[in-house]
């Protein structure tokens, strides 16, 4: 007779009673971490799942992090220490996603069924209530108060558990349905029903099937692949792994991992490697108790308190299995236990959230996400498994592909793209918009409301806001302007806000005499990268001059730091006016402006760029001789370059399907935005300059920038400091 085999249950709830004998004779493996911090979420955290970067804050994280089954879930494991299995496994993160500002997670297995065959179920409990079930396979469809066995109804909560006020239990999936296939740990086991509770499974739909057991040999033994076979395991078997096949064409079949260590894995976790066409819809979950660091995301340290992935490791991870669940005393009761069997359900619970998450994926496609995203950080994988060309992920015999992570599962992987209107496919690191110097935060106001659909490497179809791929604007650096060239000697004031040239890092080379009526200028940016020509003609008058200058300017790389998707080239033309007026005394005003068209290619997501134009404007009234002859005072006030017309035409795709070519089946949107910015930069200077002798001279100045970058209510400072001396 074939035996079955479970995890251990320990009650520490209403009572606080115990049983058991501890976590049993098990061999502990502890591995010190190694290696750079994992990465707290990035910027693709808003380009996955999530819709919005909105739709993530540490705020939220924080407030999931609070709750009860969260607080109760910080577990002193003796001999360990502290482990936190709901955060380990990153599904805090995945509880604070809130994409349409309702109350409560977006993920919970929404119409997901999830299947389990397991001990019956007390359905009663505050964890499950009415409709939560599809179906009981046997007979006894729950169990009473105080029934002789608390295991199904442990493994269910876990799954999918809806929580409750107080509760410290809540589900990894928590609105999915279960279907519960019942067995009874006290009696033989039938293969042949086994078979039809997996067919059950499969017509309800269930995308997972939790199995928290094992089997053993008609010795008595741990049945493994060692010792054991299709042919080998009794009547019925065969029939029983005919009916696993069927259901995995379109299903994930999850099995526990013996508890004690052995020398090869359970026959059932490490069923394909003599039946290799399961692997596509097999998962085999190990125990690993995992000291988790929620402030740097990282795994710090861990143990197995299980037997090894052994055999099993292509399609093995792990998960900790010492946590709070149902139990089955009462419909309000509670305990901690630990075991395979309480890993195994966090692993189906996840697959329910991704098959929500993936509406248009197979249970293999969820299954692989699981895998090539489980956290390996903690171990030196022998082995790589590539899912898909570009994909791949490393495992050893220990440990599998690593621990669980179903926030990471739930992000792209791999190299994203979005499908272009002339029939490309444009990777996301390519998707990037920038009106640099001139649209402020025009681009992002204006595709704040407009999504853009992608596909990752592995069928995983996002949506994310096109805003979240566009730089805002920056300040003119002072660097690149005015206190350059008042190092050379070619300016008058430190914090001149500079021309449209000048913000592109290039100088003037005069080509004729500095005296002369016309003058003509090359401009160059010393890299050859960007280059132009300048003709200008100067007035002079009795108390002042008068300056009109025409220039044109090319630049390889672009200008003024605008990339619409292009090949990167960029030309403009400008026209500029400056005057200049003694008032009387020392006292003089100067005004000057700039106008100018840019034209530069379309390319990317962007089909047009149309009529771009950019002005600047400036005004300054000085003093000379103010505290010691030869010293200059200064009040300025100007509006930097900006933009002040132009349109993006886009055509940008707002759904991808998850297969097979994405522009054909893309659905596309035109978008017009306007690059001209909601608010100017306005800049208010003061300056002082004087010599300090014949050859040198010290400036000092301040300025304030209002709506800096053309950004509405942002505001900069700017000092300056510079000491200048002349050969």
């Amino acid at each position: 007779m074939f035996g079955l085999a479970a995890g251990g249950l320990w009650r520490r709830g209403r009572g606080q009673r115990e049983r058991g004998g501890g976590l049993g004779n098990l061999v502990r493996v502890s591995l010190g971490l190694t290696g750079a911090e994992l990465s707290q979420m990035q910027t693709a955290l808003g380009g996955s799942f999530i819709a919005r970067i909105a739709d993530f804050s540490a705020a939220r994280l924080a407030a999931v992090r609070a709750e009860q089954p969260f607080q109760s879930n910080v577990l002193n494991v003796p001999g360990f220490g502290v482990v936190r299995p709901l955060q380990a496994s990153r599904l805090d993160w995945v509880r604070s996603i809130d994409r349409d500002g309702v109350a409560g997670p977006d993920l919970t297995g929404a119409n997901v069924v999830l299947g389990m065959i397991d001990s019956p179920v007390l359905s009663t409990h505050e964890q499950f209530g009415a409709g939560k079930f599809v179906n009981f396979a046997s007979s006894t469809p729950e169990m009473t108060a105080g029934g002789p066995d608390e295991h199904g109804t442990f493994v269910a909560s876990v799954m999918a558990g809806r929580g409750a006020p107080g509760a410290p239990v809540l589900g990894y999936a928590p609105d999915a349905r279960i279907y519960a296939g019942q067995i009874s740990y006290q009696s033989a086991l039938s293969y042949g029903n086994l078979a039809t509770m997996m067919d059950g499974a499969r017509l309800s739909g269930a995308v997972a099937v939790n199995n928290s057991w094992t089997v053993t040999t008609g010795g008595g033994r741990p049945a493994t692949v060692a010792n054991s076979s299709v042919g080998s395991m009794g009547a019925g078997f065969s029939t029983y792994v005919d009916a696993l096949s069927r259901y995995t064409q379109n299903g994930v079949v999850v099995f526990a991992q013996f508890n004690s260590d052995e020398t090869s894995s359970s026959i059932l976790a490490g069923l394909p490697a003599e039946v290799p066409s399961l692997e596509r819809g097999w998962l085999a979950v190990i125990n690993v108790l995992a000291s988790y660091d929620p402030a740097t995301d990282r795994i710090t340290s861990v143990e197995r308190m299980s037997g090894a992935c052994l055999e099993a490791a292509r399609w093995c991870l792990g998960a900790t299995g010492y946590l709070w669940g149902a139990d089955a005393t009462g419909d309000s009761d509670y305990l901690v236990a630990a075991g395979t069997s309480f890993a195994a359900p966090q692993v189906t619970g996840a697959l329910g959230l991704l098959a929500q998450a993936f509406p248009a994926l197979t249970p293999a496609q969820l299954r692989n996400r699981l895998l090539a995203t489980a956290d390996n950080s903690f171990f030196t994988p022998t082995h790589m498994l590539e899912f898909v060309p570009g994909v791949e992920h490393g495992y050893n015999e220990e440990f599998g592909h690593g621990f669980l992570n179903v926030r990471d599962a739930l992000m792209p992987i791999g190299q994203s793209g979005t499908p272009t209107a002339a029939g490309t496919v444009l990777p996301m690191d390519q998707v990037a918009l920038s009106g640099g110097l001139l649209a402020g935060d025009a681009l992002a106001a204006g595709l704040a409301d407009v999504q853009v659909g992608f596909r990752d490497q592995m069928a995983g179809t996002f949506a994310a806001p096109m805003s979240a791929f566009v730089a805002r604007g920056t300040p003119v650096a002072v660097s690149v302007t005015g206190i350059r060239d008042w190092a050379r000697g070619d300016g008058m004031r430190a914090l001149e806000g500079g021309d449209g040239a000048a913000v592109n890092g290039m100088a003037r080379v005069d080509l004729t005499d500095a005296g002369a009526d016309w003058r003509l200028a090359a401009l160059v940016d010393g890299s050859g990268a960007s280059a132009g020509l300048a003709v200008s003609r100067v007035w002079e008058t009795a108390r002042g001059a008068v300056t009109a200058e025409l220039s044109a300017m090319r630049g390889s790389d672009g200008l003024f730091g605008i990339d619409l998707g292009g090949d990167g080239a960029a030309e403009a033309v400008s026209a500029s006016f400056g005057w200049r007026q003694a008032l009387g005394g020392a006292t003089e005003l100067a005004l000057e402006a700039e106008v100018g068209r840019i034209g530069l290619e379309a390319g990317g997501l962007v089909t047009d760029v149309a009529g771009l134009a950019y002005a600047r404007a400036g005004v300054e009234l000085a003093q000379r001789s103010v505290l010691r002859r030869g010293d200059r005072l200064s009040l300025s006030v100007e509006t930097p370059v900006g933009a002040v017309a132009g349109r993006v035409d886009m055509t940008v795709a707002s759904a991808v399907p998850s297969e097979g070519a994405m522009a054909a089946a893309a659905s596309f949107a035109p978008v017009s935005v306007s690059m001209v910015p909601e608010a100017r930069e306005m800049d208010f200077g003061v300056e002082y300059a004087t010599p300090l002798s014949e050859r040198s001279d010290l400036v000092m100045g301040y300025e304030f920038r209002t709506n800096a970058g053309h950004v509405a209510g942002r505001t900069d400072r700017v000092a300056v400091l510079g000491w200048r001396l002349s050969f």
